[in-house]
């Protein structure tokens, strides 16, 4: 036993030295973790995640979001319309109204990305998300800088800035779309100058991306 617990104590002896130096981050060991991150989760996304999408008359008059997104989408071919129907909470009563309804064309499916993503309800619910309607993807062009490594709970993270480079939907540059998209037509021309930021936490294995929904 005694053989065995000397023996377990300088493995770990041999392992932390080269733990610890690693927690000294340099462009070289961040950047293997940010272009893994963006390859896996860097795409530029517009949050509709399910199909079709019912835009109702009331919806339609003060112009939400898709009431307003929706027109522009099928103007560029990406969705068509047709009468249906759409359940809202009215007054605590989920009620069947009236709605236009659009569903992806074949164009369109094409920008349908299947990615998982948790999302917290306002009473706290999670949900979980299968895909996502997206309009690029993100690559790393180069690290800008990082924050000095701290001990957050059990580990120890970094936040990094860095610039993009972006392979954008060729809808991206109608004018209309980039009108009801201001946030995507802005990271679109923001490639190679618009700086982002990602949190890094240091594992055994080296320096790994802290996803928002953990």
């Amino acid at each position: 036993m005694q053989t065995r617990y000397i023996a377990t104590a300088a493995a770990c002896l041999l392992l932390f030295p080269a733990y610890a130096h690693s927690a000294d981050p340099s462009g070289r060991t961040l950047r293997p973790a940010l272009v893994k991150y963006l390859s896996e989760r860097g795409d530029l996304c517009l949050g509709k995640y399910d199909w079709p999408i019912g835009v109702t008359e009331r919806e339609a008059m003060i112009g939400t979001r898709d009431a307003i997104q929706m027109p522009v989408l099928q103007k560029v071919g990406l969705v068509k319309s047709s009468p249906g129907s759409a359940q809202r909470n009215v007054d605590g009563v989920v009620t069947t109204l009236p709605a236009t309804r659009y569903e992806l064309t074949g164009e369109g499916r094409k920008f349908y990305v299947a990615r998982e993503t948790t999302q917290v309800s306002a009473d706290g619910r999670k949900i979980v998300r299968r895909g996502d309607f997206c309009a690029g993807k993100l690559s790393l062009d180069s690290i800008v800088g990082w924050d000095a490594p701290k001990t957050v709970g059990d580990h120890v993270e970094t936040t990094v800035t860095y610039t993009y480079h972006i392979a954008a939907a060729p809808w991206t540059r109608d004018p209309e779309v980039q009108k009801v998209f201001p946030m995507v037509d802005r990271v679109v021309k923001g490639e190679g100058t618009m700086q982002l930021k990602q949190p890094l936490r240091l594992t055994r294995k080296g320096w790994t991306a802290v996803n928002s929904w953990e």
